[in-house]
């Protein structure tokens, strides 16, 4: 009689466990418990600018924030950000720019700036890519 109480309570915890959402038995992009963001929801600010330093005339930054409009935050966050001469060649590429904070809230928004040499003053635009990004696991 015990071992019969014992192997149903057993099965009771075991189902509860498992429908608890305590254990994450989905699978996103080949990896357990990743969420699944959209790209199209991961925006460039319209306020992202491009100028030269008031300290440096030779330095021309670009700077802005990233805007994620997910339910879920976006990791590991990758910009290019390409700058251009006024005919239109590829001036400079930084693939790395600075980012803060690294991993963009759901909702929430990150600040980026990227620094380039140009003591020639030949970047005339610029554009700013989201390259890529992940969900939190």
């Amino acid at each position: 009689m015990n071992k019969k109480i014992i192997i149903i309570i057993s099965f009771l915890l075991i189902g509860i466990i498992l429908n608890s959402g305590c254990i994450d038995n989905k699978k996103t992009n080949s990896i357990w418990g990743e969420k699944k963001i959209s790209m199209d929801a991961i925006k460039i600010a319209n306020n992202t600018t491009g100028n030269r330093s008031e300290t440096n005339e030779s330095i021309y930054y670009v700077s802005g924030h990233v805007i994620n409009d997910n339910p879920y935050e976006a990791l590991d966050l990758k910009l290019r950000v390409t700058t251009y001469t006024f005919n239109g060649s590829v001036f400079a590429v930084n693939d790395k720019p600075f980012i803060r904070p690294k991993s963009i809230p759901a909702n929430g928004a990150s600040y980026f700036y990227a620094r380039f040499l140009d003591p020639e003053k030949n970047i005339t635009r610029y554009d700013v890519k989201i390259v890529s990004a992940k969900g939190e696991f």
